[in-house]
């Protein structure tokens, strides 16, 4: 049933806010500060030191800047751990600015494929809108990065560093999006006026030109060869020599992506644990690698974390940052803003129901770097953002453990750590979640 505000009730509403000495209060402070610098919990931040009984990684945070490829650098700060650890470096930096401009120019052919598939579907199906809304993002997940690396290598930060684009990436997604939205207006018409595969071919060629031409001026020609050298901790001198970024990949970074599985937690409303799932049109290249997800609970998903850990090594994990989080202390926690004393109103419900109504879904990926255990359980966890070292901790975060339970959703850790009945549920034929949904890194 439909019904307007009705003129009565809002007096009343107006009356009873009126004489409610609180909440005036609270509007007298949010008007003047803001509403979470208002309703902050002094007493929830300080409640732990920014101390940990496992601390495998103290690196200074990179800066992804204004754009949304904290997927790319946690996986290259990942990556960079172990590079670190094998050469005896310290501050080592890969390029994500080598991998954002193959994943744009990846995007781009993935998108026109999807184009050509759906041709004979009206511009009124939900599917064909979804793909035209947005062509391509920034955003990604562990497969995608790995599918990046795999096919193109990687390369030093010294080789291909930051610019003023890959430090803003809006400018270059809304127009690229015009151009891949123009584009496919043109392969649409070429498919249902019955265009020959060679045409389809040359013309997806022709536009791929277009778009690497794009992507060269924007964000700079990605190296075919370089010559790398470097001192160690020890100041001894190493050569590689001139290398592919491929050659480099192989050569210099001692580790096998294919050992990492992606670990999500999503309990109950469909949601089967032990189940491994997939999500329809959700890579970044035509040949890339399906994303695939063994859902478990956040006990075992905890367990496989804190024995990586243990054994000196970070985790990639992906989390909704902006839940619970202050600002300027990098503390994620569930009370850290008194919702329900200042406003009323409590926020929330359980996690997947909020994961369902969009009120919160994966949006952010950082590294976990250590743990604050007490009797052997998780009190609190050390992150590793890519915002810069001005935020938090010198860049890093603390992360509560109910703030992990509510608003972690993935982890990526060595398949080692999954026991044989975990293992043969990952690697089962896995059950396909719509494009649609909220997973969808794409």
């Amino acid at each position: 049933m439909l019904q307007n505000l009705d003129p009565e009730d809002l007096k009343q509403m107006r009356s009873d806010f009126l004489e409610n000495d609180k909440y005036r209060n609270t509007q007298n402070a949010v008007l003047q500060n803001g509403i979470k610098k208002s309703i902050t919990d002094k007493s929830v931040i300080e409640k732990h030191p920014f101390m940990f009984s496992i601390d495998v990684d103290s690196d200074k945070p990179l800066d992804q800047k204004k754009s949304g490829r904290c997927w790319m650098f946690s996986a290259l700060n990942f990556i960079r751990f172990h590079i670190e650890k094998q050469h005896h470096v310290k501050n080592f930096k890969l390029s994500a600015d080598f991998e954002f401009f193959y994943d744009k120019l990846e995007k781009a052919n993935y998108f026109y494929h999807n184009i050509i598939d759906t041709a004979d579907k009206p511009l009124s199906d939900r599917f064909v809108r979804w793909l035209l809304k947005t062509p391509q993002q920034d955003g990604g997940d562990w497969s995608l990065i790995v599918s990046l690396i795999e096919k193109y290598g990687m390369v030093p930060m010294s080789v291909m560093g930051e610019n003023a684009v890959s430090a803003n990436s809006n400018e270059l997604n809304f127009m690229f999006n015009r151009k891949l939205q123009k584009d496919a207006m043109k392969l649409r018409d070429m498919v249902n006026s019955d265009a020959s595969d060679e045409k389809l071919a040359s013309e997806l060629r022709r536009l791929n030109s277009e778009n690497y031409k794009i992507l060269a001026i924007s964000l700079g020609t990605p190296p075919e060869k370089f010559h790398y050298s470097y001192r160690d901790e020890n100041n001894q001198f190493h050569d590689l020599g001139e290398v592919t970024p491929m050659e480099f990949f192989k050569k210099f970074v001692d580790i096998n992506l294919e050992d990492y599985v992606e670990i999500m937690n999503l309990p109950g409303h469909g949601y089967k644990y032990n189940q491994s799932y997939t999500i329809d049109t959700s890579k970044n290249m035509v040949d890339g690698i399906e994303n695939r997800y063994l859902n478990v609970s956040m006990d075992e998903m905890k367990k496989m974390v804190i024995n990586q850990l243990k054994d000196g090594m970070p985790v990639w994990f992906g989390c909704d940052v902006l839940q619970e989080w202050n600002n300027p202390t990098g503390s994620l926690e569930l009370d850290v803003y008194d919702w329900k004393r200042s406003f009323g109103v409590t926020l929330g419900k359980n996690k997947t129901e909020r994961f369902e109504y969009g009120e919160s879904l994966p949006t952010h990926a950082m590294l976990i770097s250590g743990v604050d255990l007490r009797d052997n359980k998780p009190v609190n966890w050390k992150i590793q953002n890519s915002w810069g070292d001005k935020v938090g901790h010198n860049g890093y975060f603390m992360m509560g453990e109910d703030w992990m339970d509510e608003y972690t959703y993935e982890t990526v850790v060595n398949k080692k750590y999954l026991t044989d009945e975990q293992l043969k549920d990952y690697e089962k034929e896995p059950v396909v979640l719509p494009y649609y949904n909220a997973f969808n890194p794409i």
